[in-house]
């Protein structure tokens, strides 16, 4: 996309200048002499090379500046394919580009609640659909306690029956809390970091801090890319509002690790810390509580590893201990600053 910026700039160029530069060709060519015609065309050539060079020195200045918020509302577009719906918000400064960002935030959002309702609704039936099963488990169970062999065989027959629905009902609960839309897969922690940092940088920058990213050796692990995205935003999300000075994320292994210089969490906190708030209309405490269960329903683990300050680990299992050979050790032993 840039390098088209580039060319269709340079040809308006070249044709603007073609238009002004054939009248001057033919007054020069008409009016002067031989000698200072030659003078005339070499400095007029020279000119012409300079204009050139500060028009594709513009291009390429001003297609950067375009393509880039494009391949961010890429990147996003892309996420919220992925189950993803956490994209962080950046603005461009490009009125059009900005729009589409905020309709696809938008768009996000609602599909984000409607997905947490419904799995919040399937939870609550099922709960509830499996407190009246054990309620009538119990009863069959007494049936078959019973003198007539024929009540206790209808008995035994409608109790396995109870079994199989609870079995049922513990796989729709499984899938309800798996919250995904996509399956399972290798992923590349390194790469997700990667990903999802650069969305991050004028936010931090707003705020005058840093936010450092350290990749030792790493092994894919088994896991849901969007979910695994999302939870990695809200950590981060969390270590902007409530921590302070610099945001250190550590990549190795199968797990990633984000730690800043903030205060750090509170001793009456630390208990109820990934817990919903109990009041629905609480503006904070819903986040931590949400990447702890997408975590646990993608096969993972959060936990604070550090009080002050806070440092939080997300963990996968490694693909290659499913039985998969390893597709390659990300190594990358330097330390790259994100943002100052």
């Amino acid at each position: 996309m840039r390098r088209r910026l580039v060319l269709s700039t340079l040809a308006v160029v070249v044709a603007v200048m073609a238009v002004l530069l054939a009248p001057v060709f033919v007054v020069v060519d008409s009016a002067a002499d031989v000698d200072e015609q030659g003078s005339l065309f070499a400095r007029i050539g020279v000119i012409s090379f300079f204009a050139l060079v500060a028009a594709a020195a513009l291009a390429a200045v001003q297609a950067r500046q375009l393509a880039r918020p494009l391949e961010r509302l890429a990147r996003s577009a892309g996420r919220v394919g992925d189950g993803d719906f956490t994209a962080p918000s950046a603005a461009s400064g490009i009125e059009e580009i900005d729009d589409i960002a905020r309709s696809l935030r938008l768009s996000a959002s609602r599909v984000d609640r409607m997905l947490d309702a419904e799995r919040s609704f399937t939870a609550d039936a099922t709960h509830q659909l499996r407190t009246g099963l054990t309620g009538i488990s119990i009863r069959l169970e007494l049936l078959e306690r019973h003198s007539d062999p024929a009540v206790v065989a209808d008995a035994s027959a409608v109790l396995e029956q109870t079994h199989e629905l609870n079995a049922t009902l513990d796989e729709l609960l499984a899938v309800a809390r798996r919250g995904s839309t996509g399956e399972r897969s290798r992923v590349d922690l390194v790469e997700i970091v990667d990903d999802h940092i650069d969305d991050w940088r004028s936010r931090f920058e707003r705020e005058r801090r840093q936010i450092l990213v350290q990749t030792r050796p790493t092994t894919p692990v088994n896991a849901t890319r969007g979910l695994v995205g999302q939870i990695f935003n809200v950590l981060v999300q969390n270590s902007l509002r409530h921590g302070a000075g610099t945001v250190e994320i550590t990549v190795e292994g199968t797990t990633i690790t984000i730690e800043d210089e903030g205060l750090g969490v509170a001793d009456d906190r630390v208990a109820a810390l990934f817990e919903r708030p109990r009041d629905h209309h609480a503006p904070h405490g819903r986040g931590l509580a949400l990447a702890r269960r997408l975590a646990e329903s993608d096969g993972g683990r959060l936990e604070l590893t550090r009080r002050r300050p806070a440092q939080f680990r997300l963990g996968y299992t490694s693909a290659v201990d499913l039985g998969s050979p390893p597709e390659r050790l990300a190594t990358r032993p330097n330390v790259q600053q994100v943002v100052r």
